[in-house]
């Protein structure tokens, strides 16, 4: 059976040394195949030369739509690097009879950790007291510190969760060893559970609103001017989850007009994002983004290719 790999850059260095720092080894997929052929990255018009003959695809990013998949009669399987599916043409697998695999639930902990890093890092101020060290500030102080940004303790705070699967439930387990009061907000045209309080009650309420609920029709855009509008002006929002569920204009506005306190993400509505981008073209201190890294810990790295591994075993 042969598999190929149409873009193992997006997993991390795997050419690399087995002793290096980061490295992803490939070998528990790579051995369950007669042949596997591993792809640095695939432009559009390379797909289909790459793809042919080929059993099995595994790929993260690169579009797997209609047009492609039917020349591709010998494909059975696509194996995702990742949870979400939505560059795959799914009706076209099941049209076609093309079974495809995603994982889940392997970088619950390392998500989870970054949104509440995020919250952390709010309360202590440290990105901006660490410049002020670095901008020789704290040298040329009269005395021994120095308090130009005020802290804040996290403990009594509310943290609004929008999104209960397993990152939302394990950033509440740490929020609450923190002494937090956690929230679940009920999602737009979704059952509301008991567990779970209807959003637009308790925007107001939260000094820390964290998004991890799916992309989906009620989700994009579901962060715009009259969400930010309801929330507190010392409040921040967090989002580790997709780019599209917050209006970035909107969000750019509210940060430089101070309608909230900050906001952290870590993923933009294009990535890599255009120079254009609302968020990025001019200067907001308020803002901290970092480049879709929430996912990848070694840990979770780890787990992604043995869970891959597992999937692509059962099938031969």
């Amino acid at each position: 059976m042969k598999a190929v790999l149409l873009d193992a850059d997006t997993l991390g260095n795997w050419q690399g040394q087995a002793t290096e720092t980061g490295f992803i080894d490939l070998s528990p997929i790579a051995n369950i195949f007669d042949e596997f052929q591993i792809y640095a990255l695939t432009l559009p018009e390379e797909r289909l030369i790459r793809c042919l003959g080929a059993d099995v695809i595994i790929t993260n990013k690169v579009i797997l739509d209609r047009e492609l998949l039917s020349q591709l009669p010998q494909l059975k399987y696509i194996q995702l690097t990742a949870t979400g599916m939505n560059n795959v043409d799914l009706v076209a697998c099941e049209d076609l009879g093309i079974r495809v695999f995603n994982v889940e639930d392997y970088s619950t902990f390392p998500v989870a950790q970054l949104a509440f890093q995020f919250i952390l890092s709010f309360a202590t101020r440290t990105i901006e007291h660490n410049a002020l060290v670095k901008s020789g500030a704290w040298q040329k102080s009269r005395i021994f510190t120095l308090t130009d940004f005020p802290t804040i303790e996290v403990a009594d705070k509310t943290l609004l969760i929008i999104g209960q699967g397993n990152i939302g439930k394990k950033l509440a387990t740490m929020a609450k060893a923190f002494d937090m009061k956690v929230i679940f907000a009920q999602l737009p045209n979704r059952p509301i559970r008991d567990s779970q309080t209807p959003l637009l009650e308790v925007i107001s309420k939260a000094d820390f609103i964290s998004l991890h609920c799916p992309l989906s029709d009620d989700t994009r855009d579901l962060v715009n001017k009259d969400f930010l509008a309801k929330m507190k002006p010392n409040a921040y929002l967090i989002n580790t989850a997709r780019g599209p569920i917050i209006n970035e204009q909107d969000l750019a506005f509210a940060l430089a007009n101070n309608v909230i306190a900050g906001a952290a993400l870590d993923v933009l509505t294009n990535e890599p994002p255009e120079t254009n981008n609302p968020l990025l073209k001019n200067e907001l201190p308020n803002l901290v983004i970092t480049p879709h890294i929430a996912w990848a810990s070694q840990e979770a790295k780890l787990r992604l290719i043995n869970k891959m591994a597992s999937n692509l075993q059962r099938l031969m």
